[in-house]
């Protein structure tokens, strides 16, 4: 039991200057140590290999995966004629192409080649904004395109006659390594999946050989 009597005051020790100042920068580094101490994000698995093909791009150039051996590549479907989900998610694009810079390249893969032209597909690219040196459409020979879609990229694709109104394919996002492996998959309509989609392709474009 406390002998003291109720009135008399409590002694409480008193910290030197020196030591009030060490105490205040250890909390202060707390944040920092605590960042240090982080463990990094797993790995992005390796999911697949991207096929081979042989398609032209937006200036009429024949295009084909060894043009981007070493670099980080993103892969989408669009279609000129896609009234609202290609637009939408060629502008959300354009915004993870920013962000990233140099550091990785833009493939974009028309769904309906026979009308995609390369001068509507170069027409689509500027109208909205998505007119990098690194970003790459594509399009070519029809039944190539359908079995890259479908085989291996791994992507939904239906069309169920000439009417580009029966034409549907996934709004999915695929992530390929510099040795063409397919490191995930994001939902292009989901800003937490763009964001891990820019950390993944950073991680990568800053270890080639992982």
């Amino acid at each position: 039991m406390d002998a003291r009597p109720a009135s008399a005051p409590i002694a409480r020790p008193s910290l030197q200057p020196w030591l009030w100042t060490g105490f205040l920068a250890l909390v202060m580094a707390l944040p920092v140590l605590r960042s240090g101490l982080t463990a990094p994000g797993p790995l992005p698995p390796v999911l697949g290999t991207v096929p081979d093909f042989r398609l032209v791009d937006q200036s009429g150039a024949p295009f084909d995966p060894a043009r981007l051996v070493g670099r980080v590549w993103i892969a989408d479907f669009v279609f000129t004629r896609c009234p609202d989900v290609c637009p939408r998610m060629t502008e959300r694009l354009v915004g993870v192409q920013r962000t990233l810079g140099d550091r990785v390249d833009l493939v974009s893969v028309s769904v309906d080649p026979t009308y995609d032209s390369p001068d509507r597909l170069l027409a689509f690219a500027r109208a909205h904004g998505a007119d990098s040196p690194r970003w790459h459409f594509l399009t070519g020979d029809s039944r190539q395109i359908q079995g890259t879609v479908l085989r291996g990229f791994r992507v939904a694709f239906q069309r169920d006659s000439d009417d580009v109104a029966t034409l549907t394919h996934g709004v999915h996002v695929v992530l390929v390594d510099g040795r063409g492996r397919i490191r995930g998959f994001y939902d292009s309509g989901d800003p937490e999946a763009l964001e891990r989609l820019v950390a993944d392709a950073r991680w990568l474009a800053d270890r080639p050989g992982a």
